[in-house]
């Protein structure tokens, strides 16, 4: 008779900076699990991380540990790498999800406008290394922050909030070595020693719906949006019209006062978005660093349900929040384009990337 095998207990290790993120990987694992890198060492950038195989290395292994900590490497996408664990239903079991950020390289890391391939189907695809940065710190249960030690205390403030505003519901633990810990003092988290567990690493395990909706400005759409920790320098506002944009107006805002940091320094900018060109289809909005994507919903514009024109959030640091909301409306339609149609609308320069059918999500 067959005794069956405990599911294997996953945790995915993020972070766009490869030494640290390797030693918090370490520090997880410890003697009681598998440790796996999922990356080339010798063309980590590049490499596509081959989670599947992993997985099923580990799980078919008759003595192998039944918790398996991946290092995913610097250019993986959390939904991906989530999805991925996830189609083991049968023999391992997602417990957390960990991104690794170097304090002193934060900022840097979210305008890097530098992009990483990778095997799309197929085909070489292209994602800003910023977007891979922010999507690995919103969609985080625990942010694990290395690298503090000449950040001063004043700046770290203001990443810490920072983070916090992008995704509000994450677990946010420092990662030094246990001679430098510092006094703790009111208002910061707990610095993590580099032996503690991956208890000491999440506060709870893995949930679905918690890891669909963890990204600040999904949370500030839902009107859930309560960051743990704030500073007065950290803003996150909501952009409401009604109105289409007018496109070549929008790209302008963006590349323009936005880019240049006339209303601060704009961090993040997503959500829903209505392009007076394509008025039958919502999309979505992603801006980070120097990038600006708009990809279509499955929502069109009369579906009951659909969102109303323009839903977007916008975080950044130093914000002037009464300029930045009125470009934003200075993006939109006048009356006298309003009323001219759509027919008129789609004759507009529109220099965002074509959609086509198979493009939705």
């Amino acid at each position: 008779m067959t005794t069956p095998r405990i599911p294997l207990t996953v945790t995915l290790v993020l972070g766009t900076c490869p030494p640290e993120r390797r030693t918090v990987a370490r520090q997880i694992a410890g003697r009681s699990a598998a440790l796996v890198t999922i990356e080339r060492q010798d063309d980590a950038e590049s490499a596509h991380p081959d989670i599947d195989d992993a997985i099923d290395a580990v799980a078919r292994h008759p003595l192998a540990p039944r918790h398996l900590v991946l290092d995913c490497g610097s250019t993986v996408r959390p939904v991906d790498a989530v999805s991925a664990v996830l189609g083991h239903r049968d023999t391992a079991v997602l417990d957390a999800v960990v991104t690794v950020v170097d304090a002193a390289h934060l900022l840097h890391d979210l305008q890097d406008d530098e992009y990483a391939t990778h095997d799309e189907d197929g085909d070489t695809a292209y994602t800003a290394r910023s977007m891979i940065t922010v999507e690995q710190l919103e969609y985080a249960d625990t942010i694990a922050v290395a690298g503090r030690r000449g950040v001063t205390h004043e700046r770290l403030a203001v990443l810490l909030a920072l983070l916090s505003h992008l995704n509000p519901t994450a677990l946010t633990r420092m990662v030094e070595p246990v001679a430098a810990r510092p006094r703790a003092t009111p208002g910061t988290p707990a610095t993590t020693s580099s032996r503690e567990p991956l208890a000491r690493y999440r506060d709870s395990p893995f949930e679905l719906d918690r890891f669909s909706t963890s990204p600040g400005w999904i949370a500030m759409l839902n009107g859930e949006h309560r960051p743990w920790v704030d500073h007065d320098r950290v803003t996150t506002l909501r952009f409401d019209s009604p109105r289409a944009m007018h496109p070549e107006r929008l790209l302008a805002c963006f590349d323009g006062p936005i880019e240049a940091g006339r209303f601060g320094q704009v961090i993040r900018t997503a959500g829903f978005l209505v392009l007076a060109t394509r008025a039958s289809r919502v999309g979505v909005l992603q801006h980070v660093g120097s990038m600006i994507d708009l990809e279509p919903t499955s929502f069109e514009t009369n579906d009951p349900g659909a969102p109303l024109g323009q839903e977007l959030v916008v975080t950044g640091i130093d914000l002037d929040e009464v300029a930045i909301t009125a470009a934003l409306h200075a993006c939109t339609l006048t009356d006298e384009e309003l009323l001219a149609g759509p027919a008129t609308w789609a004759n507009y320069p529109d220099a965002f990337t074509p959609w086509s059918s198979t493009h939705e999500r």
